[in-house]
């Protein structure tokens, strides 16, 4: 899957610059956390990505946990997320930290990939804007629950 990223900031930028599959044929991509954030016991919150895409030809793709996010306390709060092709917002994931301490999100951990719907690998290039679509950045049950 051919996919653009737009970073929001340039750090960020660069670490995607510097950025690719491990091993030939992986299917993530890892998506890096761009800002320190600290999730409370029990707690929900979302983890922005700051960075937005757009898949060529507008096919939908998955946001979904790496495995190693089993070294934390932490759970992606949908499970998988469904990226509609034509979403344009921030990628952000929601997380339940399930432990009964505090945990801290550095930048530049990768804990969620996105996978493409066939599982093909993903070709991604970095780019200032994104086109436009019907659905813009509505996400997260803007077309009821």
């Amino acid at each position: 899957m051919k996919l653009k990223i737009k970073a929001f900031n340039d750090s960020l930028a660069e670490m995607y610059n510097h950025h690719g599959h491990f091993h030939e044929g992986d299917a993530g991509l890892d998506l890096f956390i761009p800002e320190e954030i600290t999730i409370p016991p029990h707690g929900t919150a979302p983890l922005p990505l700051s960075i937005s895409c757009e898949s060529e030809g507008n096919v939908p793709y998955f946001m979904i946990p790496r495995s190693s996010i089993s070294k934390t306390p932490l759970r992606m709060s949908n499970s998988i997320g469904l990226i509609d092709g034509g979403y344009r917002g921030e990628l952000t994931a929601c997380c339940d930290n399930i432990s009964d301490d505090p945990y801290t999100v550095n930048v530049g951990q990768r804990l969620f990939q996105i996978v493409a719907m066939d599982g093909s690998p993903i070709e991604f290039t970095l780019v200032d804007e994104l086109s436009d679509s019907s659905r813009g950045s509505d996400g997260f049950g803007s077309t009821g629950t």
